[in-house]
C-alpha cells in the first residue's frame, strides 16, 4: 500500500462515520445512492490548520466531508481528530475557527498522547522508549505513532466511536469519563517519559497523518472504550495506594486560601528561563498562574498586569495577543482553579533543585516535604535500576539496529555502576514481569537480552505469515494472558492460519 492511501486510510480510520463521505457541494465523486429513509445521518465538523503557527492562533478551515478532507490533508500539518457538532469562523474572511470545545463535541473518536523532545535527534533516540511506554503493559498498543517537529503525537483509536450526550442536569458523562482515562495515559506515560506533555487540552488540535510523518499505523490496533477505561480504573487505584507512601507529612502551617499566596506561585513568578521545552512551557506556565489568579478572585485586568510583567521579564517571552488569549481561557468559567499535579510538574521542570522551596502547600492547612532527587542520595530504588536497565538495553539495541543485544552482566555492572547484587535483583524482577527476555549463551558466546518493545517491533516488522510462529517462539517467556492477548491482536483471522490459532489457546505457556 502506497503512503498516500495508508495515511487515508488512517484518517477514515479515525474520523469513522463523523463526516459526509462527500462534498455537499462541488462534489468529485459520483453519488448513485441516496440515503436510506430512517438512516441516521448526524454529520459533525472538525478544524484543519495548514502550520503550527496558524493553529497557534486558530486560523484555520472547516470541514464536514471526508472528501474533502482527503483533498487537503497533505497541504494540512494540524486537525481535530475528534468531531464537534459544527464549527463557525468569526470573521467575514473565514480565517478564524471557533467552537472547538468539549461542550461541543458530538463524538470522542481517540485519544492522544503528546511527547516533546528537545529536537529531532534526541526524538529519532528515543523511539524505542516511547514504543515500550505506549504498549501500556501489552494491555493496548496504539494505532498511529505520527512524528512531530521535536516529538510523536500517540493515537489510541476506539473501535466505535463514543457519542456525546447531554443529560438532563447539563453534564456530559462521556466527555467526562474519556477525560479521566486520558489523565490516566498521560500520568502512566509522565512516569516513564519526562517529555510528555500532560497539560494539553485531551480534545484538541493535533498532527494529522501524512505520508512524510507516519512511524507506525496498524488498523487492527483499535482499542474498546469500555476496557480502556477499566485500565484506567485500576491505574487511578494504583496510583492512590502508592501515592501516600511517597509523601512524608513534615508539619502544619498557618491556613492559606489563596493560591496567589501559596509558595508554588512565588516560585514560578520568579523563574525568567522559562521557555518552550519539553512539555510544560511557557503557555503552560502562564495558564497556570492565570488560574491560580482567577481562583484567588483577582481581577482579570489585575491579573493581566501581573502575567505582563511576567512574561516580560522571560528570557524569550510570548507575544502579547498570546498572554491576553491564554488568560481568556482561564477566566472563561471552565477551570476552578491551578491544578496541583501541573503545578508540581512545573516546579519539577523549571525550578532550579538548588532554589526550590523545601516544602510545597498540598492543601490549606498541610504541607508536605519534596522527595530527596536521586542525585542528592547515596543509594538508589529497585525501580530506577530497573528504569536504568531498560533504557540501557533499548539503547544498545537501536545501536545494534537489531531486535536483541549480547552483553555481560559483569559488562552492565561496569557500564551503569551498579554492583551485581543490585542488578540480579533489578534484572530478575524485569524478567518476571515480561519486561525483558534473557538467553544465556553457549561457550563463549554472550547473553542475548530483548526487551518487549523489541520483540513487539520485530513482530510488526516480520510479514504476516510469519507472525503466528514468531508467537509460538516467543510464548515462553510471556505470561500465558500477555501472551494470548498478543496472539489474539496479530493472529491472522481472516487467513487459513485462524483454525491454527483458534488451537493456540489449548496450548499451556507455563
Amino acid at each position: 500500500m502506497s503512503a498516500m492511501k495508508t495515511a487515508q486510510q488512517a484518517i477514515d480510520l479515525i474520523l469513522h462515520q463523523g463526516l459526509r463521505e462527500t462534498k455537499a457541494r462541488h462534489s468529485n465523486v459520483l453519488k448513485l445512492e441516496k440515503l436510506v429513509s430512517g438512516q441516521q445521518n448526524k454529520q459533525g465538523a472538525i478544524a484543519m490548520y495548514r502550520s503550527k503557527a496558524q493553529m497557534a492562533k486558530s486560523w484555520g478551515t472547516i470541514y464536514t466531508s471526508k472528501e474533502a478532507v482527503y483533498d487537503n490533508y497533505a497541504t494540512s500539518t494540524h486537525w481535530t481528530p475528534n468531531v464537534f457538532n459544527y464549527l463557525t469562523y468569526t470573521d467575514a474572511a473565514k480565517h478564524y475557527v471557533k467552537g472547538a470545545k468539549e461542550q461541543n463535541l458530538s463524538q470522542i473518536n481517540t485519544l492522544v498522547v503528546d511527547v516533546d523532545y528537545r529536537d529531532a535527534e534526541e526524538r529519532q533516540a528515543k523511539f524505542a522508549e516511547v514504543w515500550d511506554t505506549a504498549m501500556l503493559d501489552v494491555q493496548f498498543l496504539p494505532t498511529l505513532i505520527l512524528a512531530t517537529q521535536k516529538g510523536y503525537h500517540i493515537y489510541y483509536v476506539f473501535d466505535e466511536p463514543v457519542f456525546v450526550r447531554r443529560h438532563a442536569n447539563g453534564k456530559l458523562p462521556a466527555v467526562r469519563a474519556a477525560k479521566a482515562i486520558a489523565k490516566s495515559l498521560k500520568q502512566y506515560y509522565a512516569q516513564k517519559l519526562p517529555a510528555v506533555d500532560v497539560t494539553c487540552n485531551s480534545f484538541g488540535v493535533f498532527r494529522v497523518p501524512r505520508p512524510d510523518n507516519i512511524e507506525y499505523f496498524e488498523p487492527k490496533m483499535t482499542v474498546d472504550f469500555q476496557a480502556l477505561m477499566t485500565w484506567s480504573i485500576n491505574f487511578a487505584n494504583d496510583q492512590h495506594q502508592i501515592k501516600p507512601q511517597n509523601t512524608q507529612r513534615s508539619f502544619y502551617a498557618r491556613r492559606t486560601s489563596r493560591q496567589i499566596d501559596q509558595p508554588w506561585f512565588q516560585a514560578l513568578i520568579n523563574q525568567t528561563d522559562i521557555d518552550q521545552n519539553v512539555g510544560y512551557g511557557r503557555h503552560n506556565t502562564i495558564f497556570t498562574l492565570a488560574l491560580a489568579c482567577y481562583s484567588s478572585n483577582v481581577s482579570q485586568a489585575q491579573c493581566f498586569d501581573i502575567l505582563d510583567e511576567f512574561n516580560s521579564n522571560l528570557t524569550h517571552p510570548l507575544a502579547t495577543q498570546h498572554v491576553q488569549k491564554v488568560i481568556f481561557d482561564a477566566y472563561s468559567g471552565q477551570f476552578h482553579a491551578a491544578s496541583r499535579e501541573y503545578v508540581n510538574a512545573l516546579l519539577e521542570t523549571w525550578v532550579p533543585d538548588a532554589d526550590r522551596r523545601v516544602y510545597l502547600q498540598r492543601s490549606q492547612t498541610t504541607w508536605y516535604k519534596y522527595a530527596k532527587p536521586r542525585t542528592e542520595r547515596v543509594n538508589s530504588h529497585v525501580h530506577e535500576w530497573q528504569a536504568d536497565l531498560m533504557a540501557y538495553f533499548n539503547k544498545r539495541i537501536s545501536q545494534d539496529n537489531n531486535w536483541f543485544t549480547r552483553t555481560s552482566l559483569r559488562h552492565i555492572s561496569k557500564e551503569l555502576n551498579i554492583c551485581l547484587g543490585s542488578l540480579t535483583k533489578a534484572l530478575k524482577e524485569l524478567i518476571d514481569q515480561g519486561l525483558v527476555y534473557r538467553e544465556k549463551g553457549h561457550g563463549r558466546q554472550a547473553t542475548m537480552f530483548a526487551t518487549r518493545s523489541s520483540l513487539l517491533q520485530h513482530a510488526m516488522a516480520l510479514k504476516q505469515a510469519q507472525r503466528l510462529n514468531y508467537w509460538l517462539t516467543v510464548a515462553r517467556f510471556l505470561g500465558p494472558t500477555e501472551q494470548l492477548l498478543a496472539l489474539r491482536r496479530f493472529s491472522l483471522t481472516s487467513d487459513p492460519n485462524t483454525t491454527e490459532f483458534e488451537q493456540l489457546r489449548l496450548v499451556d505457556t507455563g
